[in-house]
């Protein structure tokens, strides 16, 4: 039988706050970057003209800040890592930190379809990555004690419900409008609600059918 790879056995102490502290860094200089690609068109000014700079930022700030929440919430439950939560999260960070590209190029051709599908599949890598790194937290020997199934399908639920909305905006952009799939982002508010809503009540259902046993 092959040894065991002592660099995927579970760690605690500094690295783990060290993981933490390298990731509130990488969406902090993510979420800065994004101002820097603000700039007014040249001639008069008109808020039509630069409405798709302003809707790009704002989509990309609520996303980023959303997604260090929930980075946030999910790694509370969290008492220890090893090799594949790592690099799972350096996967995450690194969708986290592409973004401001995306959105520059978006708020610079905010009216060409290729430039909605790049933004829109970009934020929906996002999401996928988010829900990889649930599955690589939500392990036993990495969660804190006490930590249900039902908490594990809640963070599943409502994370998947961003990258569905980022895909169908992706595959709208063909047949709408110019600039109108970015607008189909502010459906991330209505089925981010419901998701949250399902996720809560399967989380419910899940952990009472667990301590009703048998």
């Amino acid at each position: 039988m092959a040894a065991r790879d002592p660099e995927n056995k579970v760690r605690h102490g500094l690295g783990f706050e060290r993981l933490v502290f390298f990731s509130d860094a990488v969406f902090a200089i993510a979420i800065t970057l994004l101002v820097l690609d603000l700039k007014p068109g040249p001639g008069r000014f008109s808020l039509a003209a630069e409405g798709s700079q302003i809707l790009a930022f704002g989509v990309s700030f609520y996303v980023i800040g959303r997604y260090w929440l929930v980075h946030h919430a999910l790694f509370e439950g969290v008492h220890g890592y090893d090799r594949r939560l790592l690099t799972t999260n350096l996967l995450f960070l690194a969708a986290i930190a592409f973004l401001p590209f995306p959105t520059g190029v978006v708020a610079r051709w905010g009216s060409d379809e290729g430039a909605e599908i790049f933004y829109t599949l970009s934020l929906a890598f996002v999401g996928v990555a988010l829900l990889a790194l649930v599955f690589a937290v939500r392990r036993p020997g990495i969660m804190e004690p006490g930590q249900t199934r039902g908490g594990t399908v809640n963070r599943i639920v409502t994370g998947a419900a961003s990258p569905v909305v980022f895909c169908l905006a992706a595959a709208a952009a063909p047949f709408m409008p110019r600039g109108g799939a970015l607008w189909c982002l502010l459906l991330l508010f209505p089925v981010g609600y419901a998701a949250h809503r399902l996720g809560e009540a399967l989380e419910r259902r899940i952990d009472g059918a667990a301590r009703a046993g048998p």
